[in-house]
């Protein structure tokens, strides 16, 4: 599979604090990549510099064969490549369909055409039923399927999820892991996501990449990964690498 994204030496400073030095890594078209770490450990940065929201200090950043280092947010979203967020960031001030709809508004300036594929979204994604309450009033679960709905809705070819599984019970991570699989494999987009439910990263994903204070210490298929002995130390814990092992083998 050819690259769709590729990250050269990405380096991100905040004053004295390097969040991401020197990191390089490659998202194959078609792939489920996922990234994990530590609290801390660069994992939001990178999202943010990638998608636009931060220019980097040094490095370089290719999606679908153009260099987009020097793009804005809006531009790199234009392109194709969008993202969540680990807050909550649908407007709580418009209806279920609304919110989706304005994912849709990237696409098109027809407000009947941007109805249409909200309603095909809001059929894809389970949310019929809700398309006219009020974002604010659901509870989270819902608000992140409409979150997923509505960048559904810009039509992306690659999909960065920020903990899309944080605060969830586990009937709702089964339900977004679902949701999740729908859009790799059914809508064909490439995802990378960060997660730090691992029973999740370690089901869905074809790889992953470990960060450590804000460098690349791992990469590779989860069932390798989790037995690299820098990334027990960085993150898993002997207990946890000793449960998958054993429930893996």
């Amino acid at each position: 599979m050819t690259a769709l994204l590729e990250a050269r030496n990405v380096t991100k400073s905040f004053g004295g604090l390097v969040a991401n030095k020197n990191i390089s890594f490659e998202a194959a078209r078609g792939e489920l990549l996922g990234i994990i770490g530590p609290n801390g450990a660069g994992k939001t940065t990178l999202f943010n510099s990638i998608a636009g929201a931060h220019r980097i200090d040094s490095g370089r950043i290719v999606f679908d064969g153009r260099d987009i280092t020097a793009l804005k947010a809006h531009e790199v979203a234009r392109l194709g490549l969008t993202r969540t967020f680990q807050i909550y960031a649908a407007s709580g001030d418009l209806t279920v369909k609304e919110n989706i709809m304005v994912g849709c508004f990237m696409k098109t300036g027809s407000r009947s055409a941007a109805s249409a594929r909200a309603d095909c979204l809001l059929r894809d994604f389970q949310l019929e039923p809700l398309a006219r309450h009020m974002v604010g009033e659901l509870p989270i679960a819902a608000q992140k399927r409409v979150v997923m709905a509505t960048v559904m809705g810009t039509e992306p070819k690659l999909l960065l999820l920020d903990e899309v599984a944080a605060g969830l019970t586990p009937h709702e991570v089964d339900a977004t892991v679902a949701s999740i699989r729908f859009i790799h494999q059914d809508l064909g987009v490439t995802v990378i996501l960060i997660e730090h439910v691992m029973e999740m990263v370690m089901n869905v994903c074809h790889r992953v990449l470990v960060l450590d204070y804000g460098e690349k210490i791992a990469e590779g298929p989860p069932r390798d990964v989790v037995k690299d002995p820098g990334v027990i130390k960085a993150y898993l814990g002997e207990r946890y690498a000793r449960e998958y092992t054993a429930e893996s083998s």
